[in-house]
Order: structure tokens, then sequence, then C-alpha cells
């Protein structure tokens, strides 16, 4: 089966990874992705997703100063551009930019932050991202911020998942339905992963644009809290949005990295939502020890094609999740 479709990856970690490793982005990052593996698996562009938690918050790695560090990340991408990482990757702030890098034989990155915490629900330092190049927000990660509850909990080095019970309200606060309403107006993608189910319901309640889940399963096949339900994965497709799963597990839920993961979620979504909201989101790192069963690395993309062909998937439908559905969505959001 021939197909001539960009592949998306959802949510990756190419850029921080880059950043932090202090090595040139096109080049090899000795993990489960970096820019010559998305040459090599095919990938027109990805969603890299900055993860840059705030101290206040907790957890091992987070920064005093989150703001500062993704500015610098910033600075690092739009300096590695205009040097020779520019004949290799360009930066996609629309639908036309993915089209383009593709047609150049360049590898289309998305600027993305995985939390909002840099924010502190100040619309002005949203702006300055946007115009920076930033197009996607997922407002939280790890932890309770100044936008919205996440499914997990910091307290001192150990995380927990979320209690409605023991924690503050999950919902978004008032600077959260703030920064939804200003990512609505500029064009960008709105990412519910991570929320609490409270700060969801929350956010469809506010977007007027679909959103997407940048990396999750669905919740029918491992029950934890950090996946998602059968009726939020229906109201994201009610948006006109997108569901993204993936084969590295959020966990706790007992689950192993594969793509037999990846393609199971696939399948259920597909059968609960139809294809057209279906995506994937690899969330690859640098884990050089955990890399997927049967996907190692960006590199064997194809074998998520492969997948999806054995399982009797359309070359239609294959077509959409592996990256048509990714370009509506952005298109619809973008531009």
């Amino acid at each position: 089966m021939e197909l001539d479709v960009p592949i998306i990856d959802a949510h990756g970690h190419t850029l921080d990874l880059a950043f932090t490793s202090n090595r040139s982005l096109h080049h090899s990052l000795d993990g489960l992705t970096d820019v010559p593996l998305m040459r090599t698996g095919g990938i027109a562009a990805q969603l890299t997703a900055c993860w840059v938690p705030d101290a206040a918050i907790g957890g091992p790695h987070a920064s005093p100063h989150p703001l500062q560090l993704i500015l610098q990340m910033a600075d690092y991408l739009h300096r590695e551009l205009e040097g020779e990482a520019g004949e290799y990757v360009a930066l996609a702030t629309s639908v036309s930019d993915i089209e383009t890098a593709r047609a150049n034989g360049k590898v289309a990155f998305i600027f993305g932050l995985e939390g909002g915490d840099s924010l502190k629900g100040d619309l002005s330092v949203l702006r300055t991202l946007y115009r920076l190049g930033l197009r996607h927000v997922g407002l939280v990660h790890e932890g309770r911020n100044e936008l919205g509850g996440a499914t997990q909990v910091w307290e001192g080095s150990t995380m927990r998942l979320y209690d409605s019970s023991i924690d503050s309200p999950g919902g978004l606060t008032p600077e959260g339905k703030e920064v939804i309403r200003e990512m609505n107006q500029l064009g960008m993608l709105v990412d519910v992963t991570h929320m609490a189910e409270a700060c969801f319901w929350d956010v469809l309640e506010v977007a007027r644009a679909p959103v997407i889940a940048t990396h999750g399963n669905a919740r029918a096949l491992r029950d934890t809290v950090r996946y998602l339900t059968d009726e939020q994965i229906r109201a994201i497709a009610a948006t006109g949005g997108l569901i993204c799963p993936s084969p590295t597990p959020l966990g706790p839920g007992g689950e192993i990295s594969s793509l037999e993961m990846l393609l199971d979620h696939i399948d259920y979504m597909v059968e609960l939502v139809g294809a057209d909201c279906v995506g994937f989101g690899t969330d690859f790192l640098g884990q050089n020890d955990h890399r997927p069963a049967g996907l190692g690395d960006i590199g064997e993309s194809c074998h998520i094609t492969e997948g999806l062909q054995e399982r009797d998937h359309s070359a239609a439908a294959i077509s959409k999740i592996l990256g048509g559905n990714f370009m509506r969505v952005f298109r619809a959001v973008a531009g």
C-alpha cells in the first residue's frame, strides 16, 4: 500500500532534548527522537513540546525560573535555524509551513509547551511566546499551576495521582480560562493531556476551537486517571479535535511501552469515534533503556504504518491517522 501523506508525531521532545544535551539540533541525540532519526523514519513534522516545570510545583526536573528557561529554548531554536540546522529543520507556524518544509526535504517543528507553568497566567507572556513561534500549550503537566489542575501531584520527591477528595479543586482557574480564550484568538493548539477531569471539562466549556490530546490512551483499556474516558474521547471528537494514542504509557497502569499498545489504543479509538479524530504522539525522549518493543525509536515509524495495515485499516484511514487529521486540526486552529 503506497501512501503519500505527511507523517506527524503530535508529541515529541526533540527540541528540549537537543537544548539540554547542548548539541546542535540536527545532530544525533542518542535517544528515541532526533532529526536524523525523523528523517530516516519519514517524519514530516513533530509537535516538539518543551517541558519546563516550575520548582514551586515540585519534582526532580523543576526549574526555579521556568520562563527564563523556555525563552532560552526559543532563542536556541531560532539560532539553530539561522545556522546549519536550517538546512534540515524548519519552524512551522501553519500548515503551509509544514507543506513547504516537506517539499524542501526538511523536518518541520511545531514549537509547543508541555505545562503552562512559565506563563503564570500572564497573557502578555503568552502573546510574546506566540510571536516567537509557539503554537501549542498543554496547560498543566505535573501538579496544579496558575491555570488548572493536573492528574498527578508532587509531594516532596514523590509523585501520586490527583485525588479530588483531598486535593484542591482541579478545574480551570479564572486565569486559565483567559489563557484558553487568548489561545483561541491567537490560533494556538489547546492540549488537554494531563488534565484533571474537572479541568478538562472546564476547557471544553470555554474553548471555541478544536482541542487536542497530543499523547494519551483510552482508560477503557487501562484503568488510570491519567488516561481518557470514553466520554472524554467523544467530547474531544465533538469539537472537531484530535486524540493521539502513544506507545509510551503515562501510567501508573502496568503497561509496557510497545508498538502493540499504541495500535491497540488506536483501534479502540477508531472504533469509538471514527478514523477522522485519531492520530499518534510518541512522547519520545532520550530514554535508551525504555525503547518500545516493535518501535525502537522514531526512525522506525514505518512499523506504525505496517501495523495499521496488518490490522486492516483502510488506506484512507491510515493516511488520516498518520498525519492527515493533525493537518486538518492545525489548519483549523492556526491556519
